[in-house]
């Protein structure tokens, strides 16, 4: 079967599946095109009785292709054979040769049919994507409407009128609904992308609508007719989409109680779990964007009415987000309305509902007023605390600690406790004598009970011994009385907080939680509930003590010392990034006594341990007496000694803070211990651990100016000249201009004439710098800070010649980012000594084995900058090598690249030697040339 028939055959099969189009053939066809078209399907007829199985076959194949190929007209009603293809007509004599042209104009008819259906694919690519979104769904094939689904969010950026953008919602209206799960997935898809447009460009277009027609509107009522729908993925784009709708604020209140409350309540009502779960999450998620108003007026009623469900998701959803609407509502419809439902989450049979709401107990008891908590949700708590499974008792231990935390005392509060003790001291002072002695026997019961208290840390601790001992106790009475007569470990630990709770009487936390929070490790210990719940209680241990305040840090100091003893290093980091905080709520003394011990054993404990006192190493010795603050100058060089030497960041650290800490000390101890400690970081293999070491020295520069002391200043300067300025090495020598830098810009010195004495001299001796990154930094120097001086500009300084002689150096330099700082162009320049004469009369006791590299300073300056760079590139992978991996299997990053400036030179100087050679072969070579060719053209002139 050929092409022709073909594609008449299926002509035929799409007028008779769609009868749409056959009105108009019959309109359309003249009587003769009726005849030739009878005649050539009395023909076909003939040929398809000799045709086989297999070429049927074939023909449906070849159909199925034609299909695809059809689907890209412009519409049904141009699926017509003669405005594609030129149908051959039956000549009047109907001989043999007249089929034969037949067959021969068939095959010039399948070549172009091909040609046009290509010229349609390449018309199709010319459209904007509007056209293409547009031609698609007029053709409304699977493949057609899957492919229309990623031209949504651009034909929006190309609609230029308000039928563009009804056309464009009408479609993605259409398809949302379509009954293909795949292609209707894509379609949902492009409402995130419709909402970020509208969040974006809606302002920005300039298309004015009528009042009849909104896009948000029209996309909020798509997403709520969506709300409805069973399958999963519809329900979850439709909750999506609306959450972006109400956090964009894309709708206002009005649109919300329109549109948007109506659909959540009329899911709320429909006998369906799913509806509810997703009516549940969406009022909790919802809450925090509509605010307080709206969620009581709404959203309340028909919370409170689902926690009653008898379906477990459903409780346990409602537990999962009712924290979140309590933090919206008030405090008095938090306790009338969802205390009571909270509480009967709390005592469901269902584990894993009271497990969410061990969960969201802190988050909850925030809501609530003091007396709220402090008696029902007390009780409440503690029953979680023993609750028979293992997993609700957990997660209540694991929020435990900031269940307690909300019970600590606002500024508020604190000011009214002192202005009612101080009233009563007031209406107490008419008292007579009499009273007076009574007064004086209440201060000695006071001084008594002050005493006992004192003597609560061994009650304390023989409790808590007990609570150890515990188990061996439960193993007694197994060896020896029947199972019914067995105490419970639990119970005898229960008995034994309850004693506990007796001892930790104060005013602040409920007694009985705070003995739950002392002995949660003893309890972990014994039971093994949690690996991670020792790290939560040294997470939350500094909240506790706040709470608690420094008066009462002998019930928790116990607790304290067994977390700081803790095998996990997870444990130890946690407390040695909180001690300082630790330490300004205990105050000098407590700090003194009780936790510089642990600060001493976590300076030689692992690196991730010693980072986190480092770190805040400061605001630890700021708590500190000045005593104790000495003690711990010789041990700044135990911070040196690293576990990882690639540990880079820790010695960064340690010049940060050592930059704060030097206000707190003598000069004599700056000079004796912080001095020699801050050059060593000064040296260091990384730039970024070298330029903070170097802010670090100009801060102990200053407390020698501040503290007048000449005799440590000189030596410090001394000390700076002789490692930094005249170093071998030109980073070090790079380094002596960033600390000039650093004073100036810090004003380290009060009087600018010590600095032009002591450290400007070797400055302006940069000015034959060969390296010109170091001459960058100087002309950077002089130009921001010294030109402009007064004591320069008045012309009273015995450097001006010297500062004027460098500024013409500078801005006539062959770098140009050094002449970019003196842009003045110098017109003599006879009277400058070239770089060739310069390197020629150097100090070789300075600079060794120097040559002639006059016409290389660009060569140089080029190797001199890669250097830098690399070793700056280094510095940063090694960065990314160390924060992304930290096995042993490392790729060796060469950080050694800062070579002698002798040896850097010598090496440049060889190649450029080479180069120059190899210039002048080349150059005697093509003067050579010239000369013969120049003998050549005269002889053959002279022939002529």
């Amino acid at each position: 079967m050929n092409i022709c028939e073909l594609l008449e055959n299926s002509l035929n099969t799409l007028q008779s599946t769609s009868g749409e189009h056959e009105q108009v053939n019959d309109e359309n066809k003249q009587p003769e095109q009726q005849a030739v078209n009878q005649t050539d399907n009395q023909e076909q007829s003939s040929n398809k009785t000799s045709s086989t199985n297999e070429e049927e076959n074939d023909d449906e194949e070849d159909y199925n292709k034609m299909i695809d190929f059809i689907s890209l007209t412009d519409s049904p009603m141009d699926y017509k054979l003669t405005n594609s293809i030129s149908i051959p007509t039956q000549n009047e004599s109907g001989n043999d040769s007249n089929n034969t042209a037949t067959n021969s104009n068939n095959n010039s008819v399948n070549f172009s049919t091909g040609y046009n259906f290509i010229n349609e694919e390449d018309a199709f690519d010319a459209l904007n994507p509007f056209e293409k979104l547009c031609k698609l769904c007029e053709n409304p094939t699977p493949t057609n409407i899957e492919s229309a689904s990623k031209y949504v969010l651009p034909a929006l950026e190309f609609a230029a009128s308000q039928e563009d953008y009804v056309r464009i919602f009408f479609y993605l209206k259409k398809y949302c609904f379509y009954s293909d799960v795949l292609i209707r997935s894509l379609w949902l898809d492009q409402i995130q992308n419709v909402v970020h447009f509208l969040h974006q460009e809606q302002q920005q277009i300039e298309i004015e609508f009528t009042d009849d027609f909104n896009m948000v509107n029209q996309l909020t009522l798509l997403i709520s007719d969506l709300m409805p729908e069973n399958a999963y993925q519809v329900k979850k784009c439709a909750s999506s989409g609306l959450l972006s709708i109400v956090e964009k604020q894309l709708v206002d209140n009005r649109q919300i109680e329109e549109i948007i409350v109506p659909c959540l309540l009329s899911l709320v009502k429909e006998n369906n779990e799913d509806f509810h779960i997703d009516c549940i999450t969406l009022f909790g998620r919802l809450a925090p964007l509509i605010g307080r108003e709206l969620t009581t007026k709404y959203f309340l009623e028909p919370f409170c009415r689902l926690c009653n469900s008898p379906v477990f998701h459903t409780r346990k959803t409602c537990a999962t987000y009712i924290a979140e609407i309590a933090n919206i509502i008030s405090s008095e419809d938090v306790e009338t309305h969802l205390l009571p439902n909270f509480c009967e989450f709390m005592k469901d049979q269902v584990w894993a509902i009271r497990k969410v709401c061990a969960d969201q107990f802190s988050s909850f008891a925030q809501t609530c007023s003091r007396a709220t908590r402090e008696t029902v949700l007390t009780e409440r708590f503690t029953h979680l605390l023993e609750d028979h499974s293992r997993w609700v008792k957990i997660s209540a231990y694991k929020s435990l600690g900031s269940f307690i935390a909300t019970f600590a005392r606002t500024e508020a509060e604190l000011q009214n406790q002192q202005n009612e003790s101080i009233s009563e001291v007031k209406s107490d002072e008419p008292k007579t004598s009499e009273s007076n002695e009574n007064v004086q026997s209440n201060t000695n019961n006071t001084s008594n009970e002050t005493a006992k208290s004192d003597d609560a840390t061994p009650t304390l601790t023989s409790l808590l011994k007990n609570i150890n001992d515990s188990n061996t106790k439960s193993s007694l009475y197994t060896s020896t009385t029947s199972l019914n007569q067995q105490p419970s470990t639990q119970q005898t630990q229960e008995n034994l907080i309850q004693q506990l709770s007796m001892e930790l009487n104060q005013e602040i936390v409920p007694p009985i939680l705070l003995s739950y929070f002392v002995t949660m490790v003893d309890i972990n210990t014994q039971n093994s509930l949690d690996s991670e719940m020792n790290y939560n209680c040294a997470y939350n241990f500094p909240a506790i003590a706040l709470t608690l305040g420094s008066k009462y840090w002998k019930f928790i100091k116990n607790l304290y010392k067994k977390l700081s003893e803790d095998l996990s290093w997870k444990v130890r980091q946690t407390l040695a990034y909180s001690i300082h905080e630790l330490a300004i709520i205990l105050g000098t003394e407590n700090t003194q006594n009780d936790l510089v011990p642990v600060f001493d054993s976590y300076i030689k404990d692992v690196d991730e341990v010693r980072m986190g006192i480092v770190s805040n190493l400061n605001k630890f010795l700021k708590v500190l007496s000045i005593d104790y603050r000495r003690q711990y100058m010789p041990k700044l060089n135990d911070f040196l000694k690293m576990d990882n030497q690639r540990n880079w960041r820790f010695r960064n650290e340690l010049g940060i803070q050592i930059s704060k800490f030097c206000e707190l000390y003598p000069p004599d101890c700056l000079a004796e211990f912080v001095q020699p400690v801050t050059f060593t970081l000064a040296l260091d293999k990384i730039a970024e651990v070298r330029v903070t070491a170097v802010k670090a020295l100009v801060e102990v520069l200053r407390q020698f100016e501040l503290k007048k002391r000449q005799d440590y200043r000189r030596n410090f300067i001394d000390d700076v000249i002789r490692t930094f300025a005249n170093s071998n090495k030109w980073t070090f020598r790079q380094l002596y201009v960033v600390l000039c830098e650093q004073i100036l810009s810090t004003k380290a010195f009060n009087d600018f004439e010590l600095f032009t004495r002591d450290f400007l001299p070797k400055l302006l001796q940069y000015r034959n710098e060969r390296v010109p990154n170091i001459r960058v930094l100087v002309a950077r120097v002089l130009s921001t800070y010294i030109i402009n001086h007064e004591l320069f500009l008045n012309g009273k300084s015995a450097l001006v010649g010297e500062l004027e002689l460098a500024i013409q150096y500078f801005s006539n330099d062959p770098d140009s980012d050094v002449r970019s700082h003196f842009p003045l162009k110098n017109k003599d320049n006879s009277s400058l000594p070239s770089y060739e004469e310069l390197y020629k009369t150097m100090d070789t006791s300075d600079h060794k084995n120097q040559m002639d590299i006059s016409n290389s300073s660009e060569p140089m300056k080029h190797d001199e900058k890669m250097n830098h760079d690399d070793e700056e590139d280094d510095d940063d992978d090694e960065d990314e090598i160390i924060d992304k991996t930290k096995i042993n299997q490392l790729k060796i990053v060469n950080l050694e690249n800062e070579m002698d400036d002798d040896d850097e030179m010598n090496e440049v100087i060889d190649t450029t030697q080479q180069e120059r050679e190899s210039e002048q072969k080349d150059h005697d070579n093509n003067s050579q040339e010239k000369i013969t060719s120049t003998i050549t053209t005269n002889e053959e002139i002279v022939l002529h």
